[in-house]
């Protein structure tokens, strides 16, 4: 990978399907960043880094990479059980960190290093980083649908095409999929409506693996309402409608047409469905324009871009204490079957 004169050098722990699908094809359209040090403990992912990559460092774990690599900041992208040890190194050394979520696991909150005045770290929430979500996220802040606004969201992951490297994600150990795709969630119905939400109510269910289903409900001062389907599933599906007095949003794929319906105004649905094929034709075709890919560079180019420029990074430190505290109130939902208030 060429570097650029004066580039911030950039290591990652975790050479995943992540790394190797995603985060390499975005550090080649970002300037002013390369990735020169890979730690990995899987014997066949430090060989797969070094089949994709030239004139890179790799190491058989990220203790031994922060202790010799020459780093401006690390990215990663390891399975969240992991992520406590490695900020803990990273923020006594005062490495920035670009971070896949979550943070930390719920019971890990405690073990935190603080104290840290140099620590900076940026989580990964990427749907922030897409264009759709944020326009749709403008409609319902703005007042375009009214208030109070009725929001579903549906997100079904294909897992076991996450799970080429690792398996992970179904692992009890790793937070399973309340930290996997919850955090998300949580996220993006707080950004969606511009504020956080007064309580969470969570129910997990099984089908073909422990604890694959998952339903979230969170509960807004205003009256609004975000209910979030969640699971591990055959194929991925995501889907979101926003719903008020004054007109729906709906949006059948991040990778489709935003439809805005005014109250009481007839749909065409046939124009609607020529748009969203054409929308999708066009991300289908042009895949580094599709919402994965295009919303992880897009995080990932801003988080150098602040790096660079000495900015706060967003969503950051607190922000990802913040949406832990929240999984771990849903958590709590989840076991004794109410409503958790907001975290302290």
């Amino acid at each position: 990978m060429p570097a650029a004169r004066g580039s911030l050098r950039i290591g990652v722990a975790g050479f995943g399907r992540l790394v190797r699908d995603y985060y390499l094809p975005a550090f080649r359209t970002i300037g002013g960043a390369r990735l020169v040090a890979v730690a990995d403990p899987l014997p066949a992912s430090r060989a797969a880094a070094a089949h994709r990559l030239r004139s890179i460092d790799i190491y058989p774990d990220s203790p031994t990479m922060l202790e010799r690599a020459s780093l401006d900041a690390l990215l990663v992208a390891s399975p969240p059980s992991t992520h406590l040890e490695i900020w803990n190194d990273a923020a006594a050394r005062g490495l920035p960190v670009f971070m896949e979520k979550p943070f930390v696991l719920c019971e890990q909150l405690g073990q935190i290093e603080h104290g840290h005045a140099s620590a900076r770290l940026m989580l990964d929430f990427n749907r922030r980083f897409w264009p759709t979500y944020r326009r749709v996220g403008e409609l319902v802040r703005q007042g375009a649908l009214g208030k109070p606004v009725q929001v579903e969201f549906r997100l079904h992951t294909d897992v076991l095409s996450w799970s080429t490297v690792t398996r992970h994600r179904l692992s009890g150990d790793e937070g399973g999929i309340l930290h996997d795709l919850g955090g998300h969630a949580i996220d993006l119905a707080g950004n969606l409506l511009g504020e956080e939400p007064e309580s969470v109510s969570a129910e997990t269910w099984s089908t073909r693996w422990p604890n694959d289903h998952l339903r979230l409900g969170l509960a807004f001062a205003d009256g609004s309402v975000v209910r979030c389907e969640l699971a591990y599933a055959d194929r991925t599906r995501e889907q979101l409608s926003a719903r008020g007095p004054r007109g729906t949003v709906r949006l059948a794929d991040p990778n489709m047409a935003i439809h805005f319906e005014r109250d009481g105004a007839r749909s065409g649905r046939l124009a609607a469905r020529c748009r969203d094929a054409a929308v999708f034709g066009y991300r289908a075709i042009r895949r580094e324009r599709s919402m994965a890919r295009f919303s992880i560079g897009n995080a990932l180019a801003r988080f150098v871009q602040a790096l660079a420029a000495g900015e706060p990074f967003s969503p950051g430190f607190d922000e990802a204490v913040r949406n832990v505290r929240w999984l771990e109130a849903a958590a709590r939902s989840a076991a004794v079957g109410r409503p958790e208030a907001r975290p302290a």
